[in-house]
């Protein structure tokens, strides 16, 4: 679904990270671990100011691969 721009940025940067997260951990509680990874990683990174750091997005990717949910969950709720 396009996204548009101009809502994402007159959210506050908080409200929109805590939305991400929310997203990403719906995907997670119905057991679609590639899927909370996709909306985390593309979620964030819609906007400038929430771009995760590459090392995050590797860690994350990692622990898909791993197939590692539990880890991926605590990554996502320790997102600021």
């Amino acid at each position: 679904m396009p996204r548009n721009s101009s809502l994402m940025t007159d959210i506050p940067r908080d409200k929109y990270v805590a939305r991400c997260k929310e997203r990403a951990l719906d995907y997670l509680d119905r057991a679609d671990l590639k899927s909370a990874v996709a909306s985390i990683i593309a979620d964030m990174d819609a906007r400038i100011d929430c771009k995760l750091p590459h090392h995050l997005t590797m860690m994350v990717v990692s622990l898909l691969m791993g197939d590692d949910a539990t880890g991926v969950r605590a990554l996502i709720e320790d997102l600021r």
